[in-house]
């Protein structure tokens, strides 16, 4: 009977293989995160879920017609990341999909300003010397 009063789940996501939407795995090896995040949004917006992960939709855990959804990204998350990125990113208490993609997205942007510099730094210390512009 207590299946009777529960919200209906939102099946046509529920059920997809990440893998198929998302074919990109998320690495701290591999610099592929402007990638992996363009698709893994594009995911999101395609099922009207992107409020879960851009911080726009408030949380609410107690909510079955928010939670459900909530954990399925959670889920793609959890598919379509490499598990050293998860492990750093799950070192705090990550409770909803938004906290856990905000903290994926600290990995990777902490630095990019020291980065950029360093690039910067390094590009103009080049020696060309005779190898050719592609080179």
């Amino acid at each position: 009977m207590a299946d009777a009063l529960a919200p209906p789940f939102f099946t046509a996501y529920a059920a997809l293989n990440v893998k198929q939407h998302v074919p990109i795995v998320l690495s701290l090896e591999r610099p592929n995160y402007n990638k992996w995040k363009a698709v893994f949004t594009a995911l999101c917006a395609k099922y009207g879920l992107l409020g879960h992960i851009d911080c726009t939709l408030p949380a609410r855990p107690a909510d079955p017609t928010w939670s459900q959804p909530d954990a399925c990204i959670r889920g793609w998350m959890y598919g379509s990341v490499d598990d050293s990125v998860l492990d750093l990113a799950m070192e705090d208490a990550v409770h909803d999909a938004s906290a856990l993609y905000v903290s994926i997205e600290a990995l990777f942007q902490a630095n990019k300003e020291p980065r950029v510099v360093f690039l910067g730094q390094e590009f103009h210390n080049m020696f060309q010397g005779d190898l050719s512009v592609d080179a």
